[in-house]
């Protein structure tokens, strides 16, 4: 229906003047649709936790995180080819900075605005423990290097997050699956 009506009040020949309202329109049903999408997702994401007995650490330290950086990948590798290679630097860790503040925060701050200021309650396990060290191990390895290297991202460099990297998972699995 609405389109029949923006059929009768437009003109071939010149914009509409509503047309900024339609922008803002698409924008929200943007949003809509990717929301929708990211939870149905999730929700296979789950199904596939339940059916093989993955728990929804593994599930996120896995298939979601990997999920989630694909798009990063490719834009940084782009911007790097480019002959940009600082934006896409940049952009490694500035994009992973505003899904955090936004991701979590934002979230974070609504629910204990919602339970009128109570703190939320975080569980703490071995696992939570190898998460915050792989990431303290991970963030002061860039801390002491980039500073050596004169803040150059060399091979060297992503060679040795990579390892980080897989050393932390494997430890992640092996504190998840109980093997030691």
């Amino acid at each position: 229906m609405i389109h029949k009506l923006i059929f009768f009040l437009t003109r071939s020949g010149a914009p509409p003047r509503y047309q900024p309202v339609l922008g803002y329109i698409g924008f929200g049903v943007s949003i809509v649709w990717i929301y929708m999408i990211a939870n149905e997702l999730v929700s296979l994401l789950k199904a596939f936790g339940v059916v093989f007995g993955l728990t929804d650490s593994i599930l996120g330290l896995t298939a979601l995180a990997w999920g989630n950086s694909i798009g990063d990948l490719i834009a940084d590798t782009a911007m790097a080819l480019r002959g940009q290679p600082r934006t896409g630097f940049s952009a490694c860790f500035g994009g992973q900075l505003f899904n955090l503040l936004l991701g979590i925060g934002l979230p974070f701050s609504i629910a204990i605005l919602g339970a009128g200021g109570a703190p939320i309650q975080l569980r703490f396990n071995r696992l939570t423990l190898t998460l915050s060290v792989g990431l303290a191990v991970s963030l002061l390895f860039s801390f002491l290097v980039l500073p050596l290297l004169r803040f150059r991202a060399t091979r060297l460099y992503g060679a040795g997050l990579l390892g980080i990297y897989v050393a932390f998972l494997v430890g992640a699995l092996v504190v998840e699956f109980k093997l030691l």
